[in-house]
């Protein structure tokens, strides 16, 4: 029994070192192993090592420039802000500036919508004023056309007159045109004996010749117009040239109403005396002038005043 124990134990001692030395050839390869891979661990810390100080290096480099970075940013801030001021200065002012301008173009448009009212007010004036001389221009037409008609009339009721009263030639009648009107002038000497309002012979056959044609024409107006010298009246029934030129007017005009059948309508009777004489009294001459009796006619104004009217 101790002999088979003592070959067990030398065997298992064996093994043992057969095991011992299998398991130190191993730690010798790990160890062979962990030296290789220290060693180039050793070299990759030695690279590590130059990159960190690299790195660091460069760190500080960045530093530098995150240090100047920083006193420039903090330079730019200060400038920022300057600028910022600035502006909101100018922000502020601008601001105020376009708030009067707001102001003044409020007050211009106020001024400009009060123009274009009174503009507006004008036109419409204008247009008013346009319309009315548009109707003044008509009426302006129709007036020149009345004015001519009269005027034609005019002419030819002097024709007519002038050619009626042709015979008597002699007699001291005038026929002119004057201020638009028809003056029939006889001298004093063809109506009366000087003092008298009583019409001679031969001016009543003027006058029923002259009262003839004027019945032809019966828009024309007439007006027995007395003249006189300015010799003084000595009559008892006569005051004074006033009354001697009105009562001859009166005859002349009840002897065109009564015997020239003539529409007392149509007649007037004035007398002006001495005071309109047409030469000079201190002649015979004159005097014999400035006694005279002037038939005025006169056409129908009517349409002429009706446009003068408006009507």
């Amino acid at each position: 029994m101790a002999s088979l124990a003592s070959c067990v134990s030398m065997k298992k001692f064996k093994e043992l070192e057969s095991a011992k030395s299998a398991s130190e050839a191993k730690l010798n390869v790990k160890l062979s192993d962990c030296e290789s891979r220290n060693t180039t661990l050793l070299s990759n810390i030695n690279e590590l090592e130059g990159k960190i100080a690299a790195l660091d290096k460069r760190i500080s480099s960045l530093l530098d420039s995150l240090n100047t970075c920083s006193t420039e940013l903090a330079e730019n801030k200060a400038y920022i802000k300057s600028l910022g001021d600035k502006l909101d200065e100018q922000k502020k002012k601008l601001a105020e500036e376009l708030e009067n301008k707001n102001k003044s173009l409020q007050q211009k448009e106020l001024e400009l919508n009060d123009a274009m009212a009174k503009a507006e007010k004008e036109r419409a004036k204008v247009e008013l004023l346009l319309k009315e001389l548009e109707k003044t221009s008509g009426r302006v037409k129709l007036l020149e056309s009345e004015l001519n008609q009269k005027d034609s009339a005019v002419r030819a009721l002097k024709d007519e007159i002038t050619n009626a009263l042709s015979g008597f030639d002699k007699l001291d009648i005038k026929v002119e045109n004057r201020n638009g009107k028809v003056y029939v002038s006889m001298a004093e000497k063809l109506l009366f004996k000087s003092g008298s309002t009583a019409v001679d012979p031969k001016g009543r056959e003027a006058l029923l010749v002259l009262a003839a044609a004027l019945n032809k024409k019966a828009d024309v107006q007439v007006m027995v117009e007395g003249h006189t010298d300015n010799k003084p009246m000595n009559s008892e029934k006569i005051k004074d040239n006033w009354d001697l030129s009105v009562l001859r007017a009166t005859s002349i005009v009840r002897l065109l109403m009564d015997d020239g059948k003539m529409n007392s309508k149509r007649l007037t009777a004035t007398g002006k005396g001495e005071t309109q004489p047409i030469a000079d009294n201190k002649t015979a001459e004159g005097r014999a002038l400035n006694r005279r009796t002037e038939i005025i006619l006169t056409p129908n104004l009517d349409k002429i005043l009706d446009i003068l009217n408006g009507n």
